[in-house]
């Protein structure tokens, strides 16, 4: 039987928000999965769709891909932002290939880790079959998206784009901006910090990914 990450989300402070507001909001976030399961079509063993409100599954074939594509949404919707609950293990399929069919550990996993990213307050959690890995990734996650609550909409940009490009003269030219003002940006804000750290995140998930349950 196969091993696979299943990803559990919904949207952070929705009660908050107005019936309409809600509303327009769940219709953006619809828009982004479809737009989702296109880009990561070849990391999906079964597609990401809303099962309730605010909340959408998927079933990920690799840890790693798993994290990858909730660091695509945080871009792709932005400012809306979402947690996650990210678990791995076996699944049952019970009919066809959509989640609201399927069960398992992973999907146990994944519902008790985004439990525990709203018990802490904070956008991301793994539930793993190694517990004692999984707490050290949770951690670095919390921290991760402390240094983030601080950062301006300008800081995010740069930090998306210094992703994308990697050098610091890239981000400049596309943001029109000097060389300085981008190292500035990016150093006061930790950025550069958090891309070394989720970089180790998505490496170890991958050695995570080889781990016998």
């Amino acid at each position: 039987m196969s091993d696979f990450a299943v990803i559990i989300a919904d949207m952070r402070q929705s009660r908050k928000m107005s019936e309409r507001e809600r509303h327009e909001w769940q219709l953006f976030l619809k828009s982004a999965i479809v737009q989702m399961n296109e880009d990561y079509q070849s990391c999906i063993e079964a597609q990401l769709m809303i099962t309730k409100g605010d909340e959408f599954q998927g079933v990920i074939r690799t840890l790693p891909d798993a994290f990858q594509i909730a660091m695509g949404f945080e871009r792709l919707i932005f400012p809306l932002k979402l947690r996650y609950g990210i678990g791995f293990g076996s699944i049952q399929k019970m009919g066809s290939n959509i989640p609201i069919e399927m069960d398992g550990p992973a999907f146990h996993r994944a519902n008790d880790a985004l439990n525990l990213a709203k018990k802490r307050k904070t956008g991301m959690m793994f539930s793993l079959h190694l517990e004692e890995q999984a707490e050290f990734l949770n951690t670095i996650m919390a921290l991760i998206a402390a240094i983030k609550k601080r950062w301006s909409d300008t800081t995010y940009k740069r930090y998306w784009l210094y992703k994308e490009f990697k050098t610091y003269e890239k981000v400049a030219g596309e943001e029109n901006v000097t060389v300085q003002a981008v190292w500035d940006s990016l150093r006061n804000a930790n950025a550069i910090e958090v891309i070394q750290a989720e970089q180790r995140i998505h490496g170890l998930l991958k050695q995570l990914q080889l781990q016998p349950l």
